[in-house]
């Protein structure tokens, strides 16, 4: 069984809870996967537990709600891999979308609604820390998406390697890496862009990765092999550049 789970921003803890659940729900060889942001990719979990002997595996979306473009989506996606040769032999399924059990949901607010509320009086108001209202300061902003579709080709490892590279190159200070949600076109993915630049880039591997922070960032070269498009206003100013 591979829960496959839909709940962007997940923390550390409430991540922790789902596994228990999940643990609790199914007697199966089981395991737990993001779609978005952290974690193994779709594809890497199925990969490993082929690897594990697994021959009969049920994908079980797991999100209150599951988004349909995700539900759409992961057929199609499941097909491609077991299509493979190295999976041919292996039965695959895909659970229904979670909400569908309306029965479950209902018992699951009821529950919710019986806990006790947690009282504001005494709650000092803030909405937010100090200093956070002034940005960070840096040259290079690297978005790095790791929205469902990039995250299957392992776009959550992409953030910490870039990270890791800016390190080593010693530029750590100059660069704000942040992971998004999908930003498109995922059939590029993993994709990476660079602004202020306008720059987008497919990084396949950490030795893309190595390239870009390397050749790109440290050296202003342009990639062509990875480059893919050039952000609109960045083209206009910077005729002659990149297209």
């Amino acid at each position: 069984m591979l829960f496959a789970c839909s709940v962007p921003n997940l923390s550390t803890g409430a991540l922790r809870r789902l596994q228990s659940i999940c643990a609790g729900a199914t007697t199966l060889i089981h395991r737990l996967i993001r779609l978005e942001e952290a974690g193994p990719g779709l594809l890497a979990a199925l990969d490993e537990m082929r690897e594990d002997g697994a021959q009969d595996i049920r994908v079980q979306p797991i999100g209150l709600p599951f988004s349909e473009s995700l539900q759409s989506w992961l057929p199609g996606v499941l097909a491609h891999w077991q299509g493979e040769p190295s999976n041919s032999e292996i039965q695959l399924s895909l659970g229904p979308e979670p909400a569908r059990a309306e029965a479950a949901s209902a018992i699951m607010l009821a529950q919710a609604l019986e806990m006790k509320p947690r009282p504001l009086e005494g709650v000092r108001p803030a909405l937010g820390k100090p200093g956070w209202q002034d940005p960070p300061d840096f040259d290079f902003h690297l978005l790095v998406c790791t929205g469902p579709r990039c995250h299957m080709r392992d776009a959550a490892s992409l953030t910490h390697v870039l990270k890791a590279e800016c390190a080593e190159a010693g530029i750590s200070k100059r660069c704000l890496t942040t992971s998004t949600g999908c930003i498109f076109p995922c059939n590029r993915g993993p994709v990476v862009a660079v602004y202020p630049q306008g720059h987008w880039f497919h990084i396949p591997d950490r030795a893309a990765a190595r390239r870009l922070v390397r050749e790109v960032l440290c050296e202003g070269g342009t990639l062509p092999e990875f480059h893919f498009h050039t952000a609109r206003q960045a083209r206009i100013s910077n005729e002659g550049d990149l297209s």
